[in-house]
């Protein structure tokens, strides 16, 4: 009887394996032009294989429009990542986020924070990983 469930169960898990891998998770994350306040928030619905991601982005711009794009990269060790932002529905093209852990004596305490450099215009993106 042990061996049977065994074997069921280890059946199971190989049937489900492929799935397995690719975990699903919600990113919360908010864009700030450094140039001003203008910015949005909204979530990166993200999946993983190994260190890879891909995901897709729908953010609330604050005059209320929506921004969509899609996200690929890649988590180095550390919770670094290297992410490109690519589609954007707002027409900025190059993007490329280099994300980390907060370090130093700011007011973000988790998370993860860094620049985005769009075709020479910088935006600071904030994520907050759910799922992981």
């Amino acid at each position: 009887m042990k061996k049977l469930a065994f074997a069921a169960t280890t059946a199971a898990l190989i049937l489900c394996g492929p799935t397995l891998a690719l975990a699903a998770e919600q990113w919360l994350v908010t864009e700030e032009n450094t140039g001003g306040v203008k910015g949005g928030q909204g979530n990166w619905a993200i999946t993983r294989d190994g260190s890879k991601i891909k995901g897709t982005a729908e953010i609330q711009s604050d005059n209320g429009s929506m921004l969509t794009y899609k996200v690929d990269g890649e988590e180095a060790a550390g919770d670094n990542y290297t992410i490109t932002m690519s589609d954007r529905s707002d027409g900025k093209k190059g993007c490329v986020w280099k994300g980390h852990p907060p370090s130093g004596a700011g007011s973000q305490q988790r998370g993860l924070v860094g620049y985005a450099e769009c075709d020479g215009e910088k935006l600071i993106v904030r994520a907050s990983v759910f799922g992981k």
